[in-house]
């Protein structure tokens, strides 16, 4: 069994943060903060950064099983 190395950090959320962390981990704020991470990262190497302005990004999602995956 491969040993992973943890490592602990404190940080204060707000009620809403709490709640939003809770509802992307399925009801465990520690896994939704997990995802909010992988989140944050993968948009970080597509060339997000904290300058854009999110409110002129679009997301557009594509399925697996799409036949026009371009269009």
């Amino acid at each position: 069994m491969e040993k992973r190395e943890t490592k602990a950090i404190n940080v204060k959320f707000t009620p809403n943060e709490h709640k939003i962390l809770k509802t992307i981990g399925g009801g465990n704020m520690t896994e939704g903060f997990r995802i909010a991470v992988m989140w944050a990262a993968h948009f970080h190497n597509l060339g997000l950064n904290p300058d854009m302005n999110l409110d002129v990004i679009g997301l557009v999602i594509v399925s697996t099983t799409d036949n026009y995956p371009n269009e």
